[in-house]
């Protein structure tokens, strides 16, 4: 079967009103934000293959790497029959995974075919403000813009999405995300899966509410402004409980946390996996886990041994079966390397460095850092080009306090210390989204090697509209 499809979800016959939502769940304003997904009453489960989205290599022209990405509407068949609009990058939902090398010049000429403005921030790439996709970076309707940069960092699964002001939301939620595989010379030589489609998935995970006739529209309530749009029919790759050929041995997932607001738990219904990699790049050596928790921004790259399944298994999200695992009969690697990179050790005298607090607080009112919500004609703090600095992060601990991830923009940061103690193995690579349950308190060290105004926020979609997000420009 073709690996690229082009989108067909099958929900079966359901019984309800057109303007029932499927899988509709509430979460409390407490501690635990991870949704429970109700598939199985809702779906004909797993007779649907994951969507591989096309793996672009881009043309190289006078030494640069050249891609076209379309912002454009498209129709998705959610339920059997019928069709809803979404967006999506060169097709009718999500976008192509683009293939980037360390070091390389690279051009991305971007059409906004929308009836709406929008822009495409490079989630993890530590790149200056002009070419983030933030600040004064609008593509209006029928227009096209071009962005040239260099990510001069590790190899890493980065992501791209839009970041209009107060329409990043509707819009990720409409269907605009698209990975990046960025590689290095170290990747390339390591011993581990990296054949598109065949060992190496990207898993962009989801949850959105659709209607019994198949309809995606986007609006909150009151509450899903002040708690973040989550619940709903769970999707991978835009696709509701599908399936995945997995060779005998091992098999890599690129998982994204691609909601507007939920964590996901992820796990084999405890049988060991291993993680290689944080956001910002590829661990130091593989971490036996039995559990995955990614909030929304996040990235993690899983190992998964065949040899630890049954023919059929699964992997759960949140304790539901969400992607089915086949084994088929070809032989792919079967050895775990026991290293992977060198991630430097940080050895610095910590005290000497300037701290800043961030404290993040939810209200009925809405969400602030600092206690102030976002002005775009305010800057928080001016830094200087090369400095490096401690961040403790706090979040609140009073009913309405919730989990939230803080993310920073142009920079890829390394977590110090949670709740006063040394982070978890997973946690000590390198970041951009560290996220905080009620109550934490989290330190990161940052250095500033980009310039101009950028941001950091919540990247629950909706607290960053309401107001939980900064900006700081980096002087050189």
């Amino acid at each position: 079967m073709n690996k690229i499809l082009i989108g067909i979800i099958v929900l079966g016959s359901l019984a309800a009103t057109s303007n029932q939502v499927l899988g509709s769940t509430s979460h409390s304003s407490g501690h635990n934000h991870n949704t429970t997904f109700n598939q199985t009453s809702l779906t004909i489960e797993f007779q649907k293959p994951l969507l591989i989205p096309p793996l672009l290599k881009g043309e190289v022209k006078d030494g640069v790497r050249n891609f076209d990405l379309n912002v454009t509407k498209g129709k998705w068949e959610s339920i059997d029959g019928k069709f809803t609009e979404t967006y999506g990058y060169n097709g009718p939902i999500l976008g192509p995974v683009l293939s980037l090398k360390k070091g390389e010049k690279t051009k991305v000429n971007i059409k906004n075919s929308l009836s709406e403005e929008t822009t495409v921030h490079w989630h993890g790439g530590i790149l200056s403000q002009d070419v983030d996709g933030v600040h004064n970076a609008d593509i209006q309707p029928n227009t096209q813009k071009s962005v040239e940069f260099i990510l001069n960092q590790p190899a890493a699964t980065l992501w791209f999405h839009p970041h209009p002001m107060h329409k990043t939301a509707s819009q990720v939620y409409k269907g605009l995300a698209g990975l990046i595989y960025l590689e290095d010379d170290i990747s390339e030589n390591l011993n581990i899966p990296k054949t598109y489609g065949v060992d190496d998935f990207p898993i962009v995970i989801q949850d959105k509410k659709l209607t019994v006739d198949g309809q995606l529209t986007y609006s909150t309530t009151h509450m899903e402004k002040i708690h973040g749009k989550s619940g709903g029919s769970l999707m991978i790759n835009g696709i509701i409980s599908p399936y995945i050929d997995i060779l005998n041995g091992l098999t890599r997932l690129r998982v994204v946390n691609g909601s507007n607001a939920t964590n996901y738990d992820i796990d084999l219904d405890g049988k060991e996996f291993y993680q290689i990699a944080s956001d910002g790049g590829l661990l130091s050596s593989p971490i036996s886990m039995k559990k995955l928790t990614l909030a929304p921004g996040e990235r993690g790259e899983i190992l998964i041994d065949s040899n630890e399944l049954n023919n059929k298994s699964y992997l759960y999200i949140n304790g539901k079966q969400a992607l089915e695992l086949r084994k088929n009969k070809k032989t792919g690697l079967t050895s775990i390397p026991k290293t992977l990179v060198e991630v430097p050790e940080i050895t610095k005298n910590l005290n000497s460095l300037k701290t800043r607090t961030f404290s993040l607080k939810t209200t009925s009112k809405g969400n602030t850092i600092n206690n102030t919500p976002y002005n775009m004609e305010k800057l928080n703090f001016e830094v200087q080009k090369g400095t490096q600095e401690i961040w403790e992060i706090k979040n609140g601990s009073k009913m309405m306090d919730m989990p939230h991830p803080f993310h920073v923009h142009g920079a890829q940061f390394r977590v110090i210390e949670r709740n006063g103690k040394t982070p978890p193995l997973n946690e000590q690579g390198w970041k951009d989204t560290v996220n905080l349950n009620a109550g934490d308190s989290v330190k990161i060290l940052i250095t500033y090697t980009t310039d101009g105004i950028t941001v950091y926020h919540c990247h629950i979609l909706e607290h960053e509209e309401d107001g939980m997000m900064g900006q700081f420009q980096i002087n050189k």
